[in-house]
């Protein structure tokens, strides 16, 4: 009796054991190593505009899937990877609404940072701007690091939990930085921003032009040496015409001051005609004097 009450005990004991789930070892739990969440207020649009960046730790094996929660009133823009040349785009299912949180899941299939844009609307009051950002805690984290890019044209900006003030190298792009560790799955972080803007203008647009370099060689530029052969040469054809139309002017004009003396000169020659034999004074045109018929003598 005691030997088939035992037996039973142990067979239950081993169903219970083999149809219970099994922990997850520490080895194939997901968690990210590295997590940086970028907020920029107003860069490209007014709303904000939100970049997770992270890295899978290590000992996860691939491919696995990630599974983010993100606010129900957000759009989501990108889910890509990092590649030599570049970000490709990940797979991904089609985020559905649950509660307050739109859920997306994407599959991480190689060693390498992954990222998520989605852009978040701002809460506007006058100059004033508040948004309310919130890590939902869904996986643990080894390094957090959270940064804000104060937009152009803000006097005043605070957040909470205070941030590390400081300028993007190179650049006078204020940035404001705030980092956690080890962090837990399920651990929360909510950050709070407060600025005032004292314009609507968006960084993306109120950035400097970049000084670039301008040879003979840049796009669009207009390079004198290229067009030189040609404006010297039609210099040349314009003097050669000009000379000619000049030379052609000043014939016409000498050949006409000769026919005018010409005719000056024979006018002048039969007003001067003189009869031999009386002395009488021809007209123009008169062959033989008009007093005495004697034939008149014509100078050539």
């Amino acid at each position: 009796m005691l030997g088939t009450l035992y037996k039973r005990l142990l067979l239950t004991f081993l169903s219970v054991f083999l149809i219970a789930p099994i922990p997850a070892s520490a080895q194939g739990e997901i968690a990210f190593d590295n997590l940086t969440v970028q907020l920029w207020p107003e860069f490209d649009q007014p709303a904000m505009l939100v970049i997770y960046d992270f890295t899978l730790a290590e000992g996860v094996s691939l491919p696995v899937d990630v599974t983010l929660h993100v606010p129900t009133d957000a759009t989501i823009i990108a889910v890509a990877f990092a590649d030599a040349s570049g970000l490709l785009n990940a797979v991904y299912q089609e985020p559905f609404v649950e509660g307050d949180w739109q859920v997306l899941t994407l599959t991480v299939d190689t060693k390498t940072t992954y990222r998520i844009e989605y852009y978040a609307p701002l809460m506007l009051s006058g100059t004033q701007r508040d948004y309310a950002y919130l890590w939902p805690g869904d996986y643990a984290v080894n390094t957090l690091v959270v940064s804000v890019r104060v937009p152009v044209d803000t006097t005043e900006i605070t957040t909470d939990p205070q941030m590390t003030d400081e300028t993007l190298a190179g650049s006078d792009q204020k940035l404001l930085t705030w980092t956690a560790s080890d962090l837990k799955t399920g651990t929360q972080i909510p950050i709070r921003i407060t600025y005032n803007k004292t314009s609507d203008r968006l960084s993306a647009t109120g950035q400097p032009l970049e000084a670039g370099t301008v040879d003979e060689s840049t796009s669009g530029r207009v390079s004198l040496n290229n067009y030189l052969p040609y404006i010297l040469g039609g210099l040349g054809v314009m003097l050669i015409l000009a000379g000619g139309i000049y030379f052609w002017q000043t014939s016409q004009g000498k050949s006409t001051l000769r026919r005018r003396h010409r005719s000056t000169s024979d006018h002048d020659d039969d007003e001067n005609v003189y009869c031999p034999q009386c002395g009488k004074r021809a007209k123009s045109g008169d062959r033989f004097c008009r007093t005495c018929g004697t034939r008149l003598r014509r100078e050539i």
